[in-house]
């Protein structure tokens, strides 16, 4: 991600606020217990069990599905900015990479998606953080 935040924004470290801004505080609480389950099932179990497990070429079974992965991640949230699109995508797409060839290795999705609970958890937690706290968002937005 840092990489990918000073090709596009020339900074480093580059973290894009947007994706810890408060919301509700009774969504954020909802947001702790659906976003980490909720991905990991879906996302891994889309992109690794029907993307890895029905390519038969080995290469392609891989790189396909890392890609829809990093695809998907490039509109999370949602904004019509190109440069913002590319980081994400550039963001993710060593990561998804990897996750595909290890599950296409090991064929155990648990540590992924474990792993990808886990940082969902801490997305989730942040938001709830600004949500609870005025001005904490403000205040992370002006480092």
């Amino acid at each position: 991600m840092y990489l990918a935040g000073y090709v596009c924004y020339d900074v480093i470290p580059y973290a894009a606020p947007m994706m810890i801004a408060p919301i509700p505080l009774w969504l954020a609480v909802i947001n702790i217990i659906v976003l980490p389950i909720s991905t990991a099932f879906a996302e891994d179990g889309l992109y690794l069990g029907c993307g890895v497990n029905q390519i038969k070429n080995k290469y392609m079974a891989i790189i396909i599905p890392a890609l829809f992965f990093a695809l998907q991640h490039s509109f999370i949230p949602t904004l019509f900015d190109v440069k913002y699109m590319i980081y994400r995508f550039l963001s993710f797409l060593p990561l998804t990479i990897i996750l595909c060839w290890y599950y296409y290795k090991k064929r155990n999705p648990l540590p992924i998606m474990v792993g990808h609970a886990i940082i969902d958890l801490a997305t989730a937690i942040q938001i709830f953080l600004t949500s609870l706290i005025p001005g904490l968002y403000e205040m992370m937005c002006s480092m």
